[in-house]
């Protein structure tokens, strides 16, 4: 074979291509068939779905299933607030019964998300995580704490006292009772 009986050349053909025809059949062979696109789409569903598995597992905002709090303290530390505060006693049981509202109220709501709450002074041992702080934190966001009254009405009252002899008879005289 001659040059001369050759076809003409044309740009970008070569020998690879001499016996390709391209064919109305061969365009629907490069396409992607559903196979392949539903795997990869399973593919990316399925780390997507592990990621957020991962994420609600490792979530520090996940609550302990089991945890405990020093009640005593929580309301000792009340407790001890309003004794030092000047509040009139009607004011201090309007208080105290919405204290004890706010902190039955947040155990309650840690128990509908499945929370077991033990009170600290039950829990002989083991490594169950104290929610004491974190409750305390919470309840007096809500409930403002008594302010301490201040030196001088304490003083005054207490000098008040001493000086009037019919209230130190009232007292008594002793520790032991009276017959």
């Amino acid at each position: 074979m001659t040059a001369d009986k050759q076809s003409p050349v044309h740009p970008g053909d070569g020998p690879l291509f001499e016996s390709v025809t391209k064919t109305p059949g061969m365009m629907a062979q490069r396409s992607l068939s559903w196979v392949p696109v539903a795997a990869v789409s399973a593919l990316v569903c399925t780390g997507l779905w592990g990621a957020w598995v991962t994420r609600e597992l490792v979530s520090k905002d996940q609550l302990a299933p089991m945890a405990r709090i020093q009640l005593s303290s929580v309301v000792g530390e009340y407790v001890q607030a309003q004794a030092r505060s000047a509040t009139p006693p009607d004011q201090v049981t309007a208080e105290t019964k919405a204290f004890m509202a706010e902190v039955e109220g947040n155990l309650k709501a840690r128990g509908q998300k499945g929370q077991i709450i033990l009170v600290g002074e039950a829990v002989l041992a083991g490594d169950v995580p104290d929610i004491t702080a974190e409750v305390r934190k919470q309840v007096f966001a809500k409930i403002r704490m008594p302010q301490p009254a201040p030196a001088a009405n304490v003083m005054g009252a207490m000098q008040q006292a001493m000086s009037d002899p019919s209230l130190l008879r009232a007292v008594g005289n002793g520790n032991g009772p009276r017959n």
